[in-house]
């Protein structure tokens, strides 16, 4: 019997989803694309998009091998007691690093582009107050909360891009198609695995859902837009920016908010972007932040989740400093070889667990 007894609807599992696709990939998204395929990075992010896709759905399928188990559980039915635990195990070590990632990105962009001064401590330990204080009333009002928020998100989002076209030069990503072909495909990669592949989370929350007949079409729809929303942050990065620019700034999406002008009037704006970069990161992590406690209380088989709540806070609160020493250390060396992390997360291991299920279903069978 699971020890999560509450549920969120298709439509909350669907704006989480969202948000956790375009989550801290709204600031960042632009200098991880460009920093290999140059003015074609629109392009290679294109290209993404197909196997994007086709990645989350693998998801969908292993999730419904058992529709109400989470990759913990169906790890252990699939690939045996040990060997399912270890790689449940690894989910659990990345949904830690990755919470306590995306603490430190909060910290880092909150005390470099708006609170310049204001000691970083303070910033992650509120961060930390307002996840657990969501986590503590449970999934289903982090799904309603955000239900709520959406529409401000989406407002801030489009206002963002309708009021920067007026400042769209098309001959900032000419020309065209001159990368290399193997820093195109590694750009490409990126792009998959990078937003795509941390949708992985979800196969800890996807049990927990009441599903209708209608959640794999949902969640299309969804990730289509999730994409075109990155992919337009990305156009107007190198058509507004330049190509230097979007490479260079880690928070190209940021200062693409400060360039907004309309008339001497309607101007900096960029508080908007960072509103609705604190929303999708916050709800991002608070799903990371509640995928690990929920494993650790399985792996242990504890009666309830919510007793770890208060100590993986601290936890999070010490590897969120530790994760890295500044934050170009964190923009140079940690993304090459998270998205490697997230290519054995969101594919191989998803790819074993729906292997090893067909064998053993093909052999029982006979």
């Amino acid at each position: 019997m699971s020890i999560e007894k509450e549920r969120i609807s298709t439509a909350q599992l669907v704006i989480l989803g969202l948000f956790t696709f375009i989550g801290d990939m709204a600031l960042v998204y632009p200098a991880a694309m460009t920093s290999e395929a140059h003015q074609d990075a629109w392009i290679a992010a294109l290209f993404s998009i197909p196997p994007g896709i086709a990645l989350v759905f693998l998801f969908v399928v292993v999730a419904n091998i058992s529709p109400d188990q989470n990759i913990i559980e169906i790890s252990r039915q699939v690939l045996g007691k040990w060997l399912g635990s270890a790689v449940g195990g690894y989910y659990l070590f990345f949904f830690i690093i990755a919470a306590s990632t995306y603490v430190r990105e909060i910290e880092d962009f909150m005390c470099t582009q708006i609170y310049e001064g204001t000691p970083g401590g303070v910033i992650r330990f509120m961060s930390i107050v307002l996840l657990v204080y969501g986590l503590r009333l449970g999934l289903e009002t982090v799904g309603r909360a955000a239900q709520v928020f959406f529409p401000l998100f989406a407002l801030f989002l489009v206002a963002l891009m309708v009021l920067l076209f007026p400042q769209v030069r098309l001959d900032r990503v000419y020309p065209m198609m001159t990368t290399p072909l193997p820093d195109m495909l590694h750009t490409i990669m990126i792009g998959v695995f990078y937003p795509f592949g941390e949708i992985c989370v979800f196969f800890m929350i996807y049990p927990y859902t009441r599903k209708n007949s209608k959640i794999n079409r949902d969640i299309f729809i969804a990730l289509c837009l999730g994409s075109a929303g990155l992919n337009l942050i990305l156009f107007l990065s190198l058509t507004v920016l330049g190509v230097y620019f979007s490479e260079h700034n880690f928070y190209a999406a940021y200062i693409l908010a400060q360039k907004i002008n309309i008339a001497n009037f309607l101007q900096r704006l960029e508080a908007l972007m960072a509103t609705a970069w604190i929303i999708t990161t916050y709800f991002k992590t608070a799903l990371y932040f509640y995928a690990f406690v929920l494993g650790t209380a399985q792996i242990f088989k504890l009666k309830s989740h919510r007793p770890l709540i208060f100590p993986v806070a601290f936890l999070i609160y010490g590897l969120s400093q530790l994760i890295s020493k500044d934050i170009i250390f964190y923009v140079k060396e940690i993304p090459p070889f998270w998205v490697d992390w997230n290519l054995s997360l969101s594919l191989g291991l998803p790819l074993l667990i729906l292997i090893v299920y067909k064998v053993r279903q093909r052999a029982a069978a006979s």
